[in-house]
């Protein structure tokens, strides 16, 4: 009797263990990529001349916006770790600011980066914002469509990457039956058939609060 009382005992510790597992940080590494982030956002202000405004301006958009969203971001991952998805759309634009300053001179279009990594975090904080429970831990399920036709792939990244020559996403299916899930930000897709290739469009991924999250795109077909 004994026996069994303790086998019982190991196999609901076993479970706790396991069930609870999803809800808890397994490292620092959030709290790395933000530290990363503003730190990467004090050099770049360095490097930003006092008579460029529009870039200033924003620069300090984007540092507002920080200092409304990486305080909820740390309290919900707390209380439920962020996944990874959601850690690599944060990666990527800690990456993009990061690119931004070491690379400076070079790049033309400061102000569309600076404005889409913006869009992204207030995407972020209105879906924190709009959860009944204030968590970062809302899906999206993304269905895509084109146009005109069918059969087109849909590929995508993250909407500061436009300038970079990467696939970051692929659904797994072409239209007009594809979908993805996606955390909340803002995001650029595309479609492809053998040869033919759409104009990338920019699309905001936000949350509502509902208990079942879903957006239907329409995507313009390549001629």
């Amino acid at each position: 009797m004994k026996k069994i009382y303790t086998f019982k005992l190991t196999v609901f510790m076993l479970f706790f263990v396991s069930a609870c597992g999803t809800y808890t940080p397994k490292s620092n590494h959030l709290s790395a990529v933000l530290s990363n982030t503003q730190q990467a956002m004090t050099d770049l202000k360095v490097k930003i001349p006092t008579t460029d405004k529009n870039l200033l301006d924003a620069h300090q958009t984007l540092e507002q916006k920080i200092k409304e969203l990486f305080p909820l971001l740390r309290k919900c991952n707390e209380k439920y770790a962020l996944t990874k998805p959601y850690m690599a759309t944060l990666e990527g634009a800690e990456k993009s600011l990061t690119r931004l300053h070491k690379d400076f001179d070079n790049v033309e279009d400061k102000i569309s980066i600076l404005s889409a990594i913006h869009l992204d975090y207030d995407a972020k904080l209105k879906s924190i914002q709009n959860n009944p429970r204030n968590e970062a831990t809302t899906k999206i399920i993304v269905t895509v469509d084109s146009s005109e036709d069918e059969g087109f792939f849909v590929f995508g990244k993250l909407s500061f990457e436009q300038g970079l020559n990467i696939k970051r996403f692929r659904f797994n299916r072409p239209t007009q039956n594809a979908s993805q899930e996606f955390v909340p930000g803002y995001y650029l897709f595309w479609l492809e058939k053998e040869n033919r290739i759409s104009e990338p469009e920019l699309h905001l991924i936000v949350g509502s609060g509902k208990e079942k999250e879903e957006k239907k795109l329409v995507l313009k077909t390549p001629k």
